[in-house]
């Protein structure tokens, strides 16, 4: 055989076997990866070596701190830093049943309490607005606005072109952690009106292209609002106690440096993390 031929013949043969071993991977991991590790955002201080920073357990400081007539100073200053990781040795994203988005998560439920006909949906387009929103003749669903669209940059008006993103999606959370909680947690979250991040209102293009995706793989167009990504994405795993794999960590950690980030940035209070867990706990039965 001449020898070019040859070579160029193996050459294939490897990169065939490569490109095979790379699709069983995809297919194995995919955007359910598993690994025997992971990571939680902690809830200590690196810095702080006060009492309520050496240890905070959100959980059990709730109830003290909402029967409380207000927040001492010391629980209003303390911080928590989004860039402080805990590490854990137990597998990650070895989950119970395949991930089924209505089986577990339910989809838009009304949860209202002012008799409005608005389901969730319509609450995030109502509140993302920046102006006053046009319904449609039922007054049951919204159809222009103005939304400033954070993934692209652009001005939308048309309801129509906007897409609820859930900001770290649903199948991430369930693989990452919320396939441990039962259905009426995993429905609040998909419906969680307790801050104004963790769903929004985006470009419905932008957002099949995220899709399910973390920041391995998925980042807006929008370089403005790189940091903010990713701060965000910190603070929905630090208040649903989600889990990062190592490679989505690294990642973070490599955008937040390659994007020139202020590190002050991804600091969040205790004060602002209770007030979450607060009306989670205050929200359990939102959902039937």
């Amino acid at each position: 055989m001449n020898r070019k031929l040859l070579v160029g013949a193996l050459v294939s043969i490897c990169a065939l076997n490569v490109q095979a071993k790379a699709t069983d991977f995809e297919e194995a991991n995919g955007n359910n990866p598993r690994f025997s590790e992971y990571y939680t955002v902690s809830t200590q201080s690196p810095s702080d070596h006060s009492e309520i920073s050496k240890k905070i357990d959100p959980m059990e400081a709730a109830q003290e701190l909402f029967e409380a007539t207000g927040f001492s100073e010391t629980l209003k200053a303390a911080v928590i830093s989004l860039l402080n990781f805990q590490h854990h040795d137990e597998d990650y994203g070895n989950v119970a049943q395949p991930y089924n988005r209505k089986n577990h998560f339910g989809g838009w439920i009304y949860p209202s309490h002012d008799n409005s006909c608005l389901n969730t949906r319509g609450l995030v387009l109502v509140r993302d607005s920046k102006v006053d929103v046009t319904m449609n003749s039922s007054g049951c669903s919204v159809t222009r606005g103005e939304w400033a669209e954070p993934y692209t940059g652009r001005t939308v008006t048309e309801a129509s072109e906007i897409q609820i993103d859930h900001f770290v999606p649903l199948k991430n959370a369930y693989v990452s952690g919320a396939h441990k909680w039962n259905f009426s947690k995993r429905c609040l979250y998909a419906n969680f009106m307790g801050n104004d991040f963790q769903l929004l209102s985006t470009d419905g293009p932008e957002n099949m292209k995220k899709s399910d995706n973390t920041p391995e793989r998925y980042m807006p167009p929008n370089r403005a609002y790189a940091c903010q990504y990713l701060q965000q994405w910190l603070k929905v795993k630090l208040i649903w106690d989600l889990g990062l794999t190592p490679p989505e960590k690294q990642v973070v950690e490599n955008l937040i440096h390659q994007n020139g980030c202020e590190l002050n940035q991804f600091r969040y209070s205790v004060a602002e993390l209770q007030q979450q867990k607060r009306f989670i706990s205050d929200n359990a039965s939102l959902c039937h």
